[in-house]
């Protein structure tokens, strides 16, 4: 198999074209994708310094959210965290719905179960083709755990320029204005897109294609984080 590397053994997803996927299952992966998360944000100045050169929050570790690592030569190269918003989690609230609540609302009412995809990053230093990759098996990512917890709607909040990415991709689309929201020093729009839109994903981009042993695993793995 691929990984000489325990810690990614511990949550893996799939393989794909050399990549790894790794659902975060302990301390030490978490730490990793929080790594991970600060040098993409500090690289951009998106958020403050801190001494710890880790970006986590208080949702990271609520029962609805649960963080990827995507994986390339033994080297953690891009990450994404899914946040759900439905009655199956008690009311937890995810960090767009806390942001964005009347604009979420009034698209989806206050029970339609969502995927918030959030804290998407790709370490700076991985550029061209394979970075590309890497955002496609994190929307690959996203897709099987939307799947994994019923939701209808897949909800992000990205900067402006990255809104045609995203359009194109799955066919997401803006319901809210560009604002800066608690946490980063840039402003995000909110963008929605319907779970049924993976069609257009995996059209665009084979690599995003998901398969039943993808999500077969991705459930015995998210079955064992809630064991921890």
């Amino acid at each position: 198999m691929f990984y000489s590397d325990p810690l990614v053994k511990e949550g893996f997803l799939f393989e794909e074209s050399g990549f790894t996927a790794q659902l975060c299952n302990s301390d030490e992966s978490l730490k990793t994708a929080y790594r991970l998360r600060y040098k993409a944000y500090r690289s951009v100045n998106g958020i403050p310094e801190n001494p710890a050169e880790m970006a986590k929050d208080k949702y990271d570790l609520q029962p609805n959210a649960r963080t990827h690592l995507i994986w390339y030569e033994d080297q953690p190269v891009a990450s994404v965290r899914s946040m759900i918003r439905s009655g199956a989690y008690s009311g937890q609230s995810t960090t767009c719905v806390d942001a964005y609540r009347s604009e979420i609302d009034k698209e989806f009412g206050p029970a339609t179960p969502l995927l918030e995809s959030n804290r998407y990053v790709v370490d700076p230093e991985f550029k061209g083709r394979k970075s590309l990759t890497a955002q496609y098996l994190l929307f690959r990512i996203q897709t099987i755990s939307c799947l994994y917890d019923r939701c209808q709607f897949v909800i992000t909040a990205v900067r402006s320029n990255h809104v045609s990415f995203y359009k194109r991709l799955m066919g997401f689309y803006p319901i809210s204005k560009p604002r800066i929201v608690p946490g980063f020093q840039f402003e995000t729009v909110l963008l929605a897109t319907p779970y049924s839109n993976r069609m257009i994903l995996a059209k665009n981009a084979s690599a995003a294609t998901s398969t039943l042993e993808d999500y077969e695993r991705y459930v015995r793995q998210a079955a064992a984080l809630e064991l921890v």
